[in-house]
């Protein structure tokens, strides 16, 4: 349920920024981020995510993307030729900026189970970390 306002507005005329730069080293990490009824909105542009890192995670899920979000969505960034490790994915996204005709070809395409599977606290909380935050979660 976060908000994330992009400011690409302040980048050259024409320059898109990165919401996200998430970095897997290897494809068992059980790491990634998701962002779940959320808002992404602002001013420029914007690529959802880009790869750190060779097996990259990030999925928006059920989230309101304005027209801040470039068409194509996503970049590889120095992993071109290694798409096939990101995964990258939206699901159930809505507003002017989720429309997914023109979205990189490699874009994964999750189905409703394996997402909400990866939002599950039980997924998210491998290790035990989050009863160690300073606030409740």
């Amino acid at each position: 349920r976060c908000v994330i306002q992009v400011l690409g507005g302040q980048l050259q005329p024409g320059i898109p920024g990165y919401i996200t730069a998430q970095g897997r080293t290897n494809p068992y990490d059980a790491n990634g981020f998701i962002f779940i009824n959320s808002l992404v909105y602002g001013t420029g542009m914007a690529f959802l995510g880009r790869a750190w890192r060779g097996y990259s995670r990030v999925i928006f899920y059920n989230s309101n993307l304005t027209d801040v979000v470039v068409p194509e969505g996503w970049d590889a960034w120095n992993f071109d030729g290694h798409e096939n490790q990101l995964m990258y994915a939206e699901h159930g996204c809505f507003g002017s900026g989720a429309k997914t005709g023109r979205r990189v070809k490699w874009v994964k395409k999750l189905s409703g189970s394996v997402v909400q599977d990866l939002a599950d606290l039980s997924f998210i909380n491998r290790g035990g970390w989050v009863e160690d935050l300073p606030i409740p979660a």
